[in-house]
């Protein structure tokens, strides 16, 4: 066998990062809250952008605008914000676990990337929201119909990477 003298970087990466070993024999639980909590909170980014549009063809304060504001408001605060929480909090609880994900891996760090914007798109659909309720939208439903898309390519990335795992491991 070859002796290594010297500690290579997908080692010290591995060794960087702690875990927790009580998360082992509990892993399938994490992994089940954390794709109905992902599918949940993918419902609402996709559903909240088609509101816009429509609330982007209303006028200002009439009656159709007001109960816009109180959907786009309901699904934010009720559904799209708390299923991102607990999307994090699981997603976290896996990463913790030992074993159940590679920190040298290529897909992880594509996935992480994805979150991470999708996580910036959640806050830009809750400025929107907020600029909506203010009465000073200034973008067509033209805009919105495009920024829909943008929860459908981060997804499609992230379930690629999770599935597929396409780069070296």
């Amino acid at each position: 066998p070859r002796i290594r003298f010297r500690v290579g970087i997908r080692d010290a990466i591995e060794r960087a990062f702690i875990t927790i070993d009580i998360l082992l024999p509990s892993c399938c639980l994490p992994l089940a809250l954390h794709v109905i909590s992902v599918i949940l909170w993918m419902a609402g980014m996709l559903t909240l952008p088609w509101l816009y549009v429509a609330h982007a063809r209303v006028s200002g304060d009439g009656p159709d605008a007001v109960i816009l504001c109180h959907f786009e408001r309901r699904l934010m605060r009720l559904a799209i914000n708390s299923t991102m929480y607990a999307a994090w909090l699981f997603g976290i609880a896996l990463i913790l676990t030992p074993g159940a994900m590679s920190w040298s891996a290529g897909w992880w760090w594509t996935k992480l990337v994805a979150v991470l914007l999708m996580s910036g798109f959640h806050g830009a659909l809750s400025k929107w929201r907020r600029n909506f309720r203010d009465g000073v939208n200034a973008r067509t439903p033209a805009y919105y119909r495009v920024a829909a898309g943008i929860p459908v390519v981060l997804t499609v990335i992230i379930v690629v990477m999770v599935v597929m795992q396409p780069f070296w491991q």
